[in-house]
């Protein structure tokens, strides 16, 4: 009898510890994740797109937000109930023409803001935000900013913001002591190399493209066929070319992470090419050398069709497996759609820990593109998930033709999907 129960025991521990691992190491696929529309029908005007999403528990209730904007009406933040109910709440107008957005405690009450270009919102507790001007363009339209993420350039132990348009430029810009007095943020120039009339590069460095590559403890910063070594706390950049980089009808432009992918102690480079259709996907391979060069490992494609405008990028721990995976979804816009399918999102895989192998998974496939996505554990339950909205609406989509914002609840873990 003893021994019965002992056996009995036994199997059940050895059952479950398998059961666990099979669950942690359950093959992603599209049943993975679960899709919720936050919204299906946003107010205001649409002709210059959807932009500005920004992600953070805006109302400090304990699960995270969603905050995007029309870029020629209103921004908006959607305050989440449940995994099926967000309640919009308008912050305020827009800057013309802006389509990055970052989110800090830029007046340091413990309250997460958010900068938007040459503006940044207070968050007022209530939920309300007060909108406040950081510096001024000479045309609002034509040098809205792409890009723009928030890092400690000069090594004062603070978060600076660093910000590109190939209207405007490339900088970064300190906060001042009392960040709602107008225009009164220093600017610093990183490149000018960005500029249409150089080497015209659309983007770059957005979401997580500013990092320390060299292994000197300052932040350096990724553009699409090159990085910036940041000298002299980000007085002074040093180009160097990276071998990736395809031009679009809108130029260079990339999607950014900056991570030790490979697990040898440097960082790496994950980037997407963005605004053009045959996107590509690489993690370009840091060889520790310095400055370092890199090599290039392009992320494998087996799923139909050519691939559309890859505006979006992640990494996370997507199935809890213990590395990085890599997310990314195209982007929904009538010029630059894939072709041979609708789009589609993907993550890839990290099969062996270490990055040199990774599988195309796809993710989501509801007619239903995304554009510049962001991944967290929104609802708290361990998993990472993920929030993205469109760019333009287009007249056929799995939403009748109407813009969208969406969340794809990740199951794999704590879910229900079949694995």
């Amino acid at each position: 009898m003893k021994r019965h129960i002992f056996n009995t025991l036994f199997l059940i521990l050895i059952f479950s510890t398998v059961g666990d691992a099979l669950i942690a190491n359950a093959a992603i696929s599209i049943k993975s994740f679960k899709h919720h529309f936050v919204t299906c029908d946003l107010p205001g005007d649409y002709v210059m797109g959807i932009g500005t999403p920004a992600m953070a528990d805006f109302d400090r209730d304990g699960d995270l937000d969603f905050a995007f904007c029309s870029r020629e009406d209103s921004f908006y933040w959607f305050e989440k109930q449940d995994s099926t109910r967000w309640i919009m709440h308008v912050v305020g107008e827009i800057h013309l023409g802006t389509l990055g957005a970052v989110v800090m405690d830029v007046d340091k009450d413990k309250w997460p803001d958010i900068v938007i270009g040459g503006y940044w919102y207070r968050n007022t507790h209530n939920p309300c935000f007060e909108k406040f001007e950081c510096f001024r363009f000479d045309d609002t339209i034509q040098k809205g900013i792409h890009d723009i993420v928030t890092a400690d350039v000069n090594n004062d132990g603070q978060a600076e913001v660093v910000l590109t348009s190939d209207g405007f430029g490339c900088y970064w810009y300190t906060i001042p002591e009392n960040p709602k007095d107008n225009f009164n943020w220093q600017k610093i120039t990183i490149t000018l190399d960005v500029l249409d009339e150089n080497d015209d590069i659309h983007g770059g460095f957005a979401p997580n493209g500013v990092n320390d590559l060299d292994g000197d403890g300052d932040m350096d910063v990724v553009l699409p066929d090159r990085w910036l070594e940041n000298q002299d706390n980000g007085k002074i950049w040093i180009k160097h070319g990276l071998p990736f980089g395809k031009r679009g009808p809108w130029g260079l432009s990339s999607r950014s992470w900056i991570a030790d992918l490979d697990k040898d102690g440097d960082h790496d480079i994950v980037i997407v090419d963005a605004d053009q259709q045959g996107s590509r996907g690489a993690w370009l391979e840091n060889d520790g050398a310095t400055p370092p060069e890199f090599t290039t490992h392009f992320l494998p494609k087996t799923a139909d069709g050519t691939r559309g405008s890859f505006h979006s990028l992640a990494l996370a721990d997507f199935d809890n497996d213990g590395d990085l995976d890599i997310f990314t979804v195209e982007q929904e816009d009538i010029s630059i759609l894939p072709v041979g399918a609708s789009p589609r999102g993907y993550i890839w895989e990290n099969l062996d820990g270490k990055s040199k192998e990774f599988a195309e998974r796809i993710i989501f496939d509801e007619s239903l593109g995304g554009h510049d996505a962001l991944a967290a554990d929104v609802d708290g339950d361990g998993d990472i998930d993920i929030y993205f909205k469109n760019w333009y609406n287009l007249l056929q989509n799995g939403n009748g033709g109407k813009e969208h914002a969406d969340f794809l609840e990740n199951l794999l873990i704590n879910g229900t999907s079949d694995k």
